[in-house]
């Protein structure tokens, strides 16, 4: 069956234009051409900003004129995957879908329906002529997939409505309420070095390396629930122990791969007095305790080995040490508080991850990525690690910062969806945050700073495998989250 054909036909039909389109992360013109074409065929208003954001207004249906502005939103981009050995190219070749009972898929690649679905539902929303709905404004985004660039640069002053209904989320029946606002931090310590020549004794001294792995990881916001280990954390455990143990010195020190994974494997190499079997008996001290405090989440395969490392002819000195050791000891890491807001859901509210660790040109170098659904908790977070930098003569900077969309208690909006849905599908609907970023954080702030109040919301059909080439859309239920869609913009049409 052609995707064209598929109900309901009104979104499908847009939905497939779309898939001819090629609309990769920062290079998604064709597509922005095409949304303002498509706007001022229809006479409707239409804008587009120097990066390819969309901005659409169309009246109220007739009768609806005093009905407050809805504003719909949704990211034009797709993630651009395919296998491996398959000849496509996004930016030519049309997107090929597929359907199979009540799947919608694509070819071997990404489909695209986060977040074409979204696009669809809008464009059919503007093309009606017969839907009851209140005067709409449409944002439409670029670069979402890739740092919310689009929703960044947006020019939110242009905007008029009080209602904001952003159809990004991915599972029928969820309504989000809230997002996680984050920031990327480093914390820079000085090291100084030391010859091995200066090191009593340093005949009975070896070099080994220490490695911490085992883990799962996982994402840092999502996962963090979870409780996982931070072999970051672990192992600066190890080396605190070491040091009442054992004399050693330090000569490198490394962990984690990027501030938004939870890191699974790390490694010190230590220039140390004991012999390997003094030194293997106490990691695998270290080994059985953290198997046993990590029982329910990611311990059965942790491991701690030490093997034989090169020479190296500098360490670095016991003060840097301390300092080292001190301060990964004190990072904040994992869940720092609980949403007790979204009763109906167990929700990070506010978390740390302590990510990497890397030496680097006479520093090592701490990432972190802080999270949290109020702000002022994610600048608290931040003031702890810049005490910590304070307390061991270290520099800290962030960057990549991004706000929160806090959850709001009297959301007329909400009410309408929850109201609804359960009036078209006998069931209720759950209301959830997620603890990571969403557009919404990014508008919340921008309207905010504009000192004007919006009422939030972020809905959406049921989409698994986003971001991969088993990325498949159901059809039913894009058929149920557009009759809600249709049947709010009639409430919201009645509202004065």
């Amino acid at each position: 069956m052609s995707v064209k054909d598929l109900e309901p036909k009104e979104c499908f039909t847009w939905f497939a234009e779309l898939c001819r389109i090629p609309r990769g992360s920062r290079r998604e013109q064709r597509a922005s051409d095409f949304l303002v074409a498509f706007a001022r065929e229809r006479g409707l208003e239409a804008s587009q900003d120097a990066i390819g954001n969309v901005f659409i207004r169309k009246p109220a249906a007739k009768g609806m004129e005093k009905a407050p502005t809805v504003i719909l939103q949704g990211h034009m981009d797709m993630v651009c995957v395919k296998e491996d050995g398959l000849e496509f190219n996004f930016d030519k070749d049309s997107i090929k879908v597929m359907t199979e009972g009540d799947k919608v898929f694509a070819d071997r690649t990404t489909l695209g329906a986060d977040n074409g679905i979204a696009v669809a539902f809008i464009l059919a929303l503007l093309d009606s002529k017969d839907i009851p709905h209140p005067p709409l404004e449409a944002i439409i985004t670029v670069q979402e997939e890739v740092g919310m660039g689009g929703a960044s640069a947006f020019d939110a002053s242009r905007v008029t409505g009080s209602y904001f209904i952003n159809i990004d989320s991915e599972e029928e029946g969820i309504f989000c309420a809230s997002c996680a606002g984050g920031r990327r931090i480093l914390l820079k310590i000085p090291t100084l070095s030391q010859s091995v020549t200066t090191i009593m004794d340093r005949d009975r001294f070896a070099f080994w390396t220490i490695t911490l792995e085992g883990l799962q990881g996982g994402h840092s916001g999502l996962d963090i629930i979870k409780e996982r280990g931070n072999s970051n954390k672990l192992l600066a455990r190890v080396l605190d122990g070491l040091a009442g143990k054992f004399e050693y010195y330090l000569a490198s020190l490394g962990g984690g791969t990027a501030t938004n994974v939870i890191p699974k494997e790390s490694s010190a190499t230590v220039f140390i007095k004991a012999d390997a079997a003094e030194l293997r008996r106490e990691l695998d001290h270290w080994a059985a305790l953290f198997r046993h405090e990590l029982m329910g989440a990611d311990g059965a395969g942790l491991t701690i080995t030490c093997t034989e490392a090169a020479w190296s002819d500098t360490v670095l000195t016991p003060e840097t040490l301390s300092k080292v050791v001190s301060a990964a000891l004190l990072m904040p890491d994992g869940i720092v508080s609980m949403d007790l807001n979204i009763t109906g859901q167990r929700l990070v509210e506010s978390s740390s991850n302590f990510a990497v660790v890397s030496m680097e040109d006479g520093e090592i170098v701490f990432q972190s990525q802080t999270r949290s659904s109020v702000a002022s908790k994610k600048e608290f977070i931040y003031r702890q690690i810049e005490t910590i930098g304070r307390l061991v003569g270290a520099q800290v900077e962030f960057f990549g910062d991004y706000p929160a969309w806090e959850f709001n208690p009297n959301s007329t909006l909400r009410e309408v969806f929850l109201k609804a849905y359960k009036e078209l599908y006998g069931k209720e609907a759950a209301v959830e945050g997620i603890h990571a970023g969403l557009e919404c954080g990014l508008f919340s702030e921008k309207f905010r700073e504009l000192g004007r109040p919006m009422d939030f919301i972020a809905f959406g059909p049921t989409i698994t495998g986003a971001h991969s080439t088993k990325e498949t859309l159901s059809r039913s239920s894009a058929e149920n989250a557009w009759k809600l869609l249709k049947d709010v913009m009639r409430r919201m049409g009645e509202l004065r």
